[in-house]
């Protein structure tokens, strides 16, 4: 149920400077290897080597494709391309010579979308002023400014009394709108400008020039729409022509930008690396069992390269190692803290008991099959390619994109998933269906063919009792459960964490948490004494009732005192009421539940005493049901899910786990339209297992 990280190596890769590439080519295909700086007493005794040439043409190369792929226009890719070397990949590049006419329709395309764009804004101005009833070439005047202007209606009145004044100097034409007046101003230059501003900005007049056009506004919206369509003929010839090239050379060039982005990358590691005149090294992290993998796969394509593993002190990067049914939590854990690469990774764990957490915590059939629905939704809109979410109301779904992206949704829905189907197991065991108690319906079927000893119909609280396990009824019970659940998850932990410290050699620590595991079962079984009215006293018959049993209790509580005392000194003492609030945090298990039960039953009530007033009170009543039972669901998303998860990290992990990990990064890139030049020797390595080792020397 426990797992550790993958087992990682520090190693050395020694081999002759002329395979220096396919050794990094090699690498970076089978993606795993880390690779890290060079030790400083080897980085002492080497130089780096910068192959600037074929840099260069490699990102000249690189840039240069990329441009073309902006332009073009994209096209499925299905095949893949294999490139045998870095020349062909070059060659390649170089051959497809359409920079030029791409260029060419890159710039026609920029102009006809900047008239397109012109022509749109001409149509929609001029369509706003067609009661103009002039050609608008008089307003094209040496001696004065013509404008277009818009002013709220109940302005008008008074901008019209002030241009009064102005009336040798300033040309008004109008008609009036609902609420907008449109204005045909033309100003001569007699009128000081300062002052035609200032008029324009207390009256609070939109005004923007008259485009230079002839013709009356019919005739030129007219010829503009002709123009426009004339235009769009243009884009989508120029367009057809892009496509056309794109069919030839879209799926060669999407290959090569990719392959060209890897050169580059492996160009940069081969920049990095420390060379002697015939020979070069490189250091990183690899996991133990691909030790074998890596080397025979080298000396394959790499003559007289060798792996050399290294002893360091040095904590490794954690490659995490878990059942694929269980890679989803991996995110959970990623994002507490990665495990260092000795310590426990409780992701087994994690996703053991959050999906229990999370069902009990709703409890509720109704609420879980609706999240059930919406998760399996979910995933197929973003998973499956089909990543539109608009069905969702847009405030929702802005809400779940700020705090999460398209993956992490995908992540967080299947990890609900297992939930929502322990929620709806329960729900049906607690007699609950968006609050509503259905169970008797089923218990009467199944009575009627002869099925026995099923919850009997009951009276309480004016309900119907048709639960095996009534949340409201049994609270108590439940409450007694999840501290249960408390003491047996702060035990584990705390077992987890005596094994821990046995690991590293702290013995003081170990018996600290001994300590804290005695304290914490002494207080556990103080407390149902007390809750079952039993004798707390070891001695003294004739004085009150004995219970020899007592001496467990104390032994346990002060044995664990002194025990704390020795492993953690004072510190210990001021921490005693920790372990206590730990363990009954896990009583917020109930807590959730009730509260979510308590909210269903007020809803179902106020809608079912609706029903029995009249219809504007049913309706009343349905909106509140709806609404009601909306809001709940929503906060059986978060609430459940966000203490689920908090219980596990803070009075769980807290016991054992440290964390504070690196994650393992192999030097490598996600393929999709190419293929590895070096595959790996998987095959030769099966083969081999039962000749001989592959060479791995220890510095």
């Amino acid at each position: 149920m426990v797992l550790k990280p993958v087992q990682m190596s520090r190693i050395s890769i020694l081999g002759l400077r002329k395979y220096r590439q396919p050794a990094i080519s090699v690498l970076h295909d089978l993606k795993v290897l880390q690779l890290e700086p060079l030790s400083k007493d080897v980085s002492a005794l080497l130089r780096n080597e910068h192959d600037g040439e074929l840099t260069r043409k490699v990102s000249d190369q690189l840039l240069r494709v990329r441009s073309l792929l902006t332009t073009l226009p994209a096209i499925p890719v299905t095949a893949c391309h294999r490139f045998t070397s870095t020349d062909e990949l070059l060659e390649m590049a170089s051959s497809i010579e359409i920079d030029n006419k791409v260029s060419t329709f890159e710039k026609e395309i920029e102009l006809l979308l900047t008239e397109i764009k012109n022509t749109e804004n001409n149509i929609k101005l001029v369509e706003e002023f067609i009661f103009f009833p002039e050609d608008l070439k008089i307003l094209q005047l040496s001696s004065a400014n013509s404008y277009f202007g818009r002013i709220a209606s109940e302005k008008l009145k008074e901008f019209k009394k002030v241009l009064q004044e102005y009336e040798k100097d300033i040309f008004l034409y109008s008609k009036e709108g609902k609420d907008v007046t449109y204005l045909v101003l033309v100003v001569f230059r007699t009128f000081p400008f300062d002052a035609f501003a200032n008029l324009i900005s207390t009256h609070d007049v939109k005004i923007e020039a008259i485009p230079n056009l002839k013709g009356s506004p019919t005739e030129i919206i007219k010829n503009q729409k002709s123009n426009l369509e004339n235009l769009k003929q243009k884009l989508k010839h120029v367009n057809e022509e892009l496509t056309k090239i794109s069919e030839e050379h879209f799926a060669n060039l999407v290959a090569i930008e990719e392959q060209l982005a890897i050169e580059s990358k492996k160009l940069e590691v081969i920049s990095n690396l420390g060379v002697t005149d015939d020979a070069f090294a490189l250091e990183g992290w690899i996991p133990k069992s691909k030790m074998k993998e890596v080397e025979v796969t080298l000396q394959k394509f790499t003559k007289g390269t060798y792996i050399y593993e290294l002893e360091t002190d040095e904590e490794p990067p954690t490659l995490m190692n878990n059942p694929k049914r269980f890679k989803l939590f991996e995110a959970f854990i990623r994002f507490y803290s990665l495990p260092v690469g000795k310590e426990f990774d409780p992701t087994i764990i994690f996703g053991m008991i959050f999906p229990v957490f999370y069902g009990l915590m709703i409890g509720d059939t109704g609420y879980c099959l609706l999240i059930l629905l919406v998760c399996l939704w979910v995933i197929r809109r973003v998973e499956r390619g089909k990543r539109n979410l608009n069905i969702m109301p847009i405030q929702l779904r802005s809400f779940a994109l700020l705090i999460l992206k398209k993956r992490q949704m995908v992540k967080l829905a299947k990890a609900m998933i297992p939930g929502c189907i322990i929620g709806i197991i329960l729900g049906f065991i607690f007699d609950l269906h968006f609050g509503f108690h259905l169970n008797g319906y089923v218990f009467d079927y199944l009575a009627s063919v002869g099925v026995t000893g099923l919850p009997v119909p009951g009276e309480v609280l004016n309900r119907p009792a048709q639960a095996f396990l009534d949340p409201i009824d049994r609270a108590g019970t439940l409450l007694l459960y999840a501290g249960y659940i408390g003491i047996g998850m702060v035990s584990f932990g705390l077992i987890l964490g005596i094994l821990n410290c046995l690991r590293e050699g702290e013995k003081k620590g170990a018996i600290a948490k001994v300590g804290w595991l005695a304290f914490g079962w002494g207080v556990v079984l103080v407390g149902l004494a007390l809750i079952h009215g039993d004798a707390l006293n070891p001695t003294w018959p004739r004085l009150v009732e004995v219970n020899p049993v007592a001496f467990l209790y104390y032994g346990l509580l002060f044995g664990g005192i002194g025990l704390m005392f020795v492993g953690e000194g004072t510190r210990a003492m001021m921490e005693l009421a920790s372990i206590v609030s730990h363990i009954l945090s896990y009583t917020r298990l109930i807590g959730i539940l009730l509260a979510s039960v308590i909210l269903a039953h007020t809803i179902d009530f106020i809608f079912l005493k609706a029903l029995h007033i009249s219809i504007p009170f049913i309706i009343l009543g349905t909106l509140i049901l709806i609404v009601g039972h909306l809001f709940n669901t929503i906060i059986g998303v978060f609430e459940p899910g966000i203490q689920g998860a908090r219980l596990i990290y803070v009075e769980f992990f807290s016991k054992f786990y440290q964390g504070n990990g690196r994650a393992f990064k192999p030097f490598g890139s996600t393929r999709r339209v190419t293929l590895e030049q070096y595959g790996s020797e998987q095959s030769v390595i099966l083969a081999q297992d039962n000749i001989a080792e592959p060479k791995i020397r220890a510095s």
